[in-house]
């Protein structure tokens, strides 16, 4: 399901040059959306990312603003690599700007610094965890495991 519109792709790429059309982001869409999801997936509940189905703007849309922003970033990225891949070694140096932006955004979201205030549910950022709830851990003193232990 495309989380991203024809407009959260094509702000991002150069309007003189290149663009998104409709029949070109069916596989781009699944591509973000699975980075989108699978990222986001020890942070969010999978029944709050399985209603992230339309683009933030479509009417009654669960989907948050910034995800859509996010989803935006990537196809745009993988779009620009794809086209712009034969004119040099390498990705093109704003394909991976934009890729990197929005990976970003999404690693910024799963520590908790950037917050989806449409969604209802409260974010697990692993802060509840300590060391204790781990073992063995670098507390721990002297050897617990060896090569010849059989378990």
């Amino acid at each position: 399901m495309p989380l991203a519109s024809l407009d959260n792709i094509n702000v991002h790429l150069p309007e003189d040059k290149l663009k998104v059309l409709d029949a070109d982001d069916n596989a781009l869409q699944l591509d973000a959306e699975t980075v989108i999801k699978a990222k986001l997936s020890g942070t969010y509940s999978p029944a709050t990312l399985a209603t992230w189905v339309n683009p933030a703007e479509t009417i009654g849309s669960a989907t948050p603003d910034i995800i859509s922003e996010i989803a935006g970033k990537l196809i745009a990225a993988i779009h620009y690599a794809r086209t712009f891949a034969s004119e040099g070694m390498g990705v093109p140096e704003y394909a991976q700007w934009l890729y990197d932006q929005a990976m970003d955004m999404l690693d910024n979201i799963v520590l908790g610094l950037i917050s989806l205030p449409d969604v209802p549910e409260v974010p697990d950022t692993g802060q509840h965890l300590t060391r204790d709830m781990f073992w063995p851990n670098d507390d721990t003193v002297g050897v617990r495991f060896k090569r010849s232990d059989v378990f």
